[in-house]
């Protein structure tokens, strides 16, 4: 059995109408742009025709060239080409000779023109520098008149210069005296410095050897006491030694006496046994005595080194008279100590004397240094001024010389002796002023006299007429 179909909706009968339209339209646009596109190649003015006609034109125009192409190959055309090609060269280097000329003859034409120009300007240049009889008059006395001013001007500007010259010279000789009586000064102050130097140096010397001086003082008293002390011990016990050896002397005295005394015979038991005890008591401590002289004498021995009693008292003396020796180097000591600081003292003093001068001359030269620069100051013023009044001067004299030369050129005077005497160098200065005012005058003379010549020639027509 067949399916049945589902009838269409009005939106989708609507929707395929649409889209048939649509199919319609673009399949009769396509159709129209074939039948340009067929009109314009196929046609009698397409382009298809255009391009068949320009390609027969270029064949027609290929044919004529390879025909020119032939005659031009063809021999007499060759032999013509060669002549005409040779033609052209000769006319082609006529050309670059008439060429040149013409450029020669320009650069010459411009040339003549050029120095036309000139001598015009310079018939210009001569015709307005061209002065009459009165105008040259009026020239030459007032050229006299600065001549006359110049030479006033210049004789008061030498006459200055000359003083300040002199007053130069001057101040020069009392700069060359002050700075001699500088060096002077300066020789005199080295001397002082290395006194000085040499007192300082000797002060300190001293102020050291009194210084160790000094500090030997303080041993050698320090051992003089200590010697003093040790010489009086010994004494003290040296003395304490004798009295005790003078009591057992004066003992042994009284014993020996009372022994010859109590020598008789007295028969007591009694006192016997007193006695006997007695002596026996004084027997022990005399060997109790002699045992710690004994110990005592032993001490000294060793301690001397010596076994004789001769040798240790002879040792004793020789000590006694070195410590008597060292009192005495220490006594003398004492006494150069003294006389030392008394000189020490003296040089104090002394130094203190230098030192008073010293500070009064410092204070002189100081003064003397004050016032030697307050007058180098007031002469280098003065000499700063002169200075200036000398520059102030040869400004003038520039001014003078540029008039000088002013008139020189004014008066048109030939300076051709001078360049030969002067080297080629025009310039006026100092030493050649003379020798260009010489020539300005003799110019200017040699004018008045043309002047007046020429006035009184004026005057004697004047009388014919």
């Amino acid at each position: 059995m067949r399916p049945e179909k589902k009838e269409l909706t009005e939106d989708e009968k609507f929707e395929l109408q649409v889209q048939q339209e649509a199919e319609l339209g673009r399949l009769a646009r396509t159709y129209t742009i074939l039948d340009r596109n067929r009109n314009q190649f196929g046609g009698p003015s397409g382009k298809l025709a255009k391009s068949r006609r320009v390609l027969d034109i270029f064949k027609r125009e290929q044919q004529n060239i390879l025909t020119d192409l032939a005659v031009a190959s063809a021999d007499a055309r060759k032999k013509e080409d060669e002549r005409r090609s040779k033609m052209l060269g000769e006319l082609l280097e006529e050309y670059d000779i008439f060429d040149e000329e013409i450029k020669v003859q320009k650069a010459h034409l411009n040339e003549i023109d050029e120095q036309i120009k000139m001598v015009k300007k310079r018939v210009l240049d001569i015709s307005s520098k061209q002065i009459t009889d009165e105008q040259m008059h009026q020239r030459v006395i007032k050229g006299e008149k600065t001549v006359h001013t110049l030479e006033n001007k210049l004789e008061v500007q030498i006459k200055k210069f000359c003083a300040i010259s002199a007053h130069n010279v001057k101040l020069r000789q009392e700069i060359q005296h002050l700075l001699i009586e500088r060096t002077e000064f300066n020789k005199i102050w080295d001397k002082l410095i290395n006194n000085l130097c040499i007192g300082k140096k000797f002060m300190l010397d001293l102020i050291e050897q009194a210084t160790i001086a000094y500090d030997q003082r303080e041993e050698w008293v320090s051992k003089l006491q200590f010697l003093r002390s040790k010489a009086h011990n010994d004494l003290i016990v040296h003395i304490q030694e004798m009295r005790v050896m003078q009591r057992k002397r004066d003992n042994d005295e009284k014993l020996q006496e009372f022994f010859a005394i109590k020598g008789q015979k007295r028969v007591m038991r009694d006192l016997e046994e007193k006695k006997l005890k007695r002596r026996q008591q004084n027997r022990e401590n005399l060997d109790l005595q002699l045992e710690r002289y004994i110990s005592i004498m032993e001490e000294i021995k060793e301690f001397t080194g010596t076994q004789t009693i001769g040798e240790i008292a002879k040792q004793f003396l020789d000590q006694e008279e070195v410590n008597f020796g060292m009192f005495q180097y220490v006594n003398y000591l004492n006494k150069e100590m003294e006389e030392i600081s008394d000189e020490l003292g003296s040089l104090h003093n002394d130094i203190d004397e230098q030192n008073r001068l010293h500070m009064m001359r410092e204070g002189q030269q100081a003064d003397r240094l004050d016032r030697l620069e307050h007058e180098y100051q007031q002469a280098e013023k003065e000499a700063n001024d002169k200075g200036q009044e000398l520059r102030n001067v040869d400004q003038k004299l520039k001014t003078i010389m540029t008039g000088i030369g002013n008139l020189f050129r004014m008066f048109r005077c030939k300076n051709d002796p001078l360049i030969q005497l002067l080297g080629h160098n025009e310039t006026i200065n100092n030493y050649n002023v003379l020798l260009y005012l010489e020539i300005l005058e003799k110019n200017i003379q040699e004018a008045l006299v043309s002047v007046f010549f020429r006035e009184k020639q004026l005057h004697d027509r004047k009388k014919l007429k």
